[in-house]
């Protein structure tokens, strides 16, 4: 196999089951870096899956000419689509792609956004329990899933999605993170990305998240330099920082792709959508749409459904919101009802060694988190700021040190350079 060919830079294959950031300004690059990224995947029969709710990466299915043949990927979409989408193919989604081993795009432009998050949050759960061979994740606009602050409805897409890329590798699952900001993005899952690619950016507040990232893996470089080039870089100029995958930090310039880039700006309202050829794809479709008949939907129906129904679109919105949050609440009161019959069955069962300590340490504390995390995964490694982020706890911070602490000092954890593990003699 051959090292990814980004342009100046070489990147090793095994990227694939690695977690990276592009981060840049609106047009600086970031998309066509991660489509370059995409490029390289597909020529080394690598699968990859976009989810994409800014509507530019149909163009993989396109050449660089705007008229040929791109990558044999099956888009599932409102637009430009092979298959219509809705928001319940999340988990259809991941099990035809694994079982079939073929590159999408999920294009959600045109869901509301509580859509885009329901379809995310089912896809990544599925795939994160299921796959089975090395495959990349891009998550266009990032922040919209894995924001800064988590709130409400947000809980469930964020759980998922850090999940995907916190634990991730383990299943040969890799992440590429695209966002125009690197402060909007949630700090502990930023943190945990092997590779940062940046490019032009401007703002002030996203030194402060950058220099987190540098000092969080002790990368070496020379960070004034590096921060002081980003407003000024030039379009697909940037760096590359990778201190312990690939040990370099280096200014790069991405080569040009050989697939479409649908650039608004400069098409203008003249450009006329190619035809998107279907012919490599087409048995995935018909037997996608075969297998989930009731919610699939052909293009001809989509059409018959857009001429006989006039409501305005805020009213969809609403509704599919509500629908949304209904369920979530659903969900909500039937998982407080089973851990309540867990909790009473635990009550008279004799508890293992591990369990006891949980007790004893409490449940809801960190210690007793800590430990329960590590009980489910005996035998298995993690940082600590990935078992911080899995159980829902500050990566920093007195209570998290003395939890530690309080592990080691009970021989109930392993601390072997900065991955922990749960002692042997539980």
């Amino acid at each position: 196999m051959n090292d990814l060919n980004l342009g100046s830079v070489k990147v090793p294959i095994n990227a694939a089951t690695k977690t990276f950031a592009i981060l840049a300004k609106r047009g600086a690059g970031k998309t066509y870096t991660g489509a370059v990224m995409a490029e390289e995947f597909a020529k080394n029969n690598i699968p990859f899956v976009v989810i994409d709710p800014i509507d530019v990466w149909w163009g993989l299915r396109v050449a660089a000419n705007g008229k040929d043949k791109g990558l044999p990927v099956v888009v599932f979409g409102v637009q430009h689509e092979d298959i219509l989408l809705d928001r319940e193919m999340g988990r259809k989604i991941a099990q035809a792609v694994v079982k079939k081993n073929i590159s999408c795009v999920i294009n959600t432009f045109g869901l509301p956004k509580a859509a885009q998050r329901h379809l995310l949050a089912e896809f990544a759960e599925e795939l994160l329990t299921i796959n089975n061979t090395p495959r990349h994740i891009f998550i266009e606009e990032a922040h919209e899933f894995l924001p800064q602050r988590v709130f409400g409805g947000l809980g469930v897409v964020f759980n998922a999605v850090s999940n995907l890329v916190v634990m991730g590798r383990n299943k040969g699952i890799g992440v590429t993170l695209i966002n125009q900001r690197a402060a909007t993005i949630n700090k502990d899952v930023l943190t945990q990305i092997d590779t940062l690619l940046a490019f032009q950016n401007t703002s002030p507040q996203d030194r402060k998240a950058l220099a987190d990232w540098v000092e969080y893996h002790s990368a070496e470089g020379d960070f004034k330099k590096f921060m002081d080039s980003l407003p000024s870089l030039p379009k697909g100029e940037g760096w590359i920082w990778s201190p312990e995958f690939m040990g370099i930090f280096e200014r790069i310039k991405i080569r040009k792709r050989e697939t479409f880039h649908p650039d608004r700006e400069k098409l203008g309202d003249t450009f006329i959508m190619p035809e998107i050829s279907q012919s490599d794809v087409q048995d995935f479709v018909e037997e996608f749409q075969k297998e989930n008949k009731p919610e699939s939907k052909s293009k001809k129906q989509k059409k018959e459904i857009d001429v006989s129904f006039n409501e305005p679109e805020e009213v969809n919105v609403v509704a599919l919101r509500n629908q949304y949050e209904s369920q979530l609440l659903q969900k909500d009161v039937e998982i407080r009802k089973l851990q309540s019959i867990l909790d009473s069955v635990r009550t008279g069962m004799n508890f293992s060694n591990v369990e006891m300590w949980i007790d004893k340490l409490g449940r809801g504390r960190a210690a007793g988190k800590i430990l329960a995390f590590l009980g489910e995964r005996a035998g298995a490694r993690f940082t600590r700021s990935q078992i911080c982020l899995a159980v829902g706890i500050g990566t920093t911070g007195g209570n998290t040190t003395d939890a530690f602490s309080t592990l080691k000092r009970n021989r109930l954890i392993l601390e072997q350079g900065r991955e922990v593990t749960l002692s042997p003699d539980l």
